[in-house]
């Protein structure tokens, strides 16, 4: 019996490492945007074993500013071409500290959840502007409004090209001049956007 238990443990290790000799390691870019930096390597026996596969990285990663370091980005691996695995964008977000930090109990935050319409499916974006000072209920409503007005201008965009005007681009300077002329405006952060691919009938 005890000699049978052995055989069985030996026979599972072989197993174990011929299936790890089978695998060999795959270099995964980021994607187009941040000029395919390498993100790192994956093992996988075949190319369709490491595709779908999420990497997450701190944005300053892929950037090189150290001010983006709070945030933190997704890529999924959509393609593979010999040992050379390419990704895209699934989502980003920032880190939970950054809005503690910059909400107090003198401010205000108006956040909103907009559904913005991109290539291929949707992006449920999170954007937040806080307010130098409590903000009054019709200061509230406007900034809303401007918040959805900057979003809606967004529509239509492939989700790469949008996470690169979300993070990188001028939206949320835009979003703060055109805030403060309601009420003193503290910060605008874009603190997450998902991309949700559309289903197919």
């Amino acid at each position: 019996m005890a000699e049978n238990v052995k055989a069985q443990k030996a026979s599972a290790a072989r197993k174990t490492v011929d299936k790890w000799k089978k695998k060999k390691w795959f270099t995964v870019n980021s994607s187009k945007i941040f000029d395919k930096r390498p993100l790192g390597e994956t093992p996988g026996e075949k190319p369709k074993n490491i595709l779908g596969r999420t990497f997450r990285v701190t944005l300053d990663t892929v950037t090189g500013q150290r001010a983006k370091r709070e945030y933190s980005i997704s890529f999924k691996v959509n393609d593979v071409q010999g040992t050379t695995a390419s990704t895209v964008i699934s989502h980003f977000e920032v880190n939970k500290g950054t809005l503690g930090r910059t909400v107090r109990r003198r401010n205000s935050k108006i956040a909103l959840v907009e559904r913005i319409p991109v290539v291929g499916g949707d992006a449920m974006t999170t954007i937040a502007v806080v307010t130098d000072r409590k903000a009054t209920n019709a200061q509230r409503m406007g900034i809303r409004k401007i918040i959805k007005e900057s979003a809606a201008a967004l529509n239509g965009k492939d989700f790469e090209l949008l996470v690169q005007e979300l993070l990188l681009g001028a939206f949320s300077n835009e979003l703060f001049k055109k805030a403060s002329k309601i009420c003193p405006i503290k910060k605008v952060i874009v603190s997450k956007s998902v991309f949700m691919a559309s289903k197919v009938k």
